[in-house]
């Protein structure tokens, strides 16, 4: 019988010089948006994607919401509110990014 040796965990990966330039990359499409671009995407992932909490734990209405998130996806040139999303990939860049904190 083989052993495979353990595979990496997932912030160990993320921390790779590779993956870290991706994130940056990323996270720089996003800094044309103004200062409340990142809260948007950091909350509206944290309430998985979802208008109604995620405006809630911004404060604003969930047209308000709606408004930034197609602002940004015009920023990102990347769909946010339709599949196929941004979502995972933003996710990913986020996690990385903290890492570096």
């Amino acid at each position: 019988r083989r052993e495979h040796p353990a595979a990496p965990d997932l912030d160990a990966v993320l921390s790779g010089p590779g993956i870290q330039d991706w994130a940056a990359q990323q996270l720089r499409q996003i800094a044309p948006a103004g200062p409340t671009a990142e809260e948007t995407l950091r909350t509206w992932l944290r309430c998985e994607a979802q208008l109604a909490p995620t405006a809630a734990e911004l404060g604003i209405s969930v047209p308000g919401t709606r408004k930034r998130l197609v602002r940004l996806e015009a920023v990102l040139h990347r769909s946010l509110l339709r599949t196929p999303s941004a979502r995972y990939d933003l996710w990913t860049a986020f996690r990385a990014a903290d890492l570096l904190v």
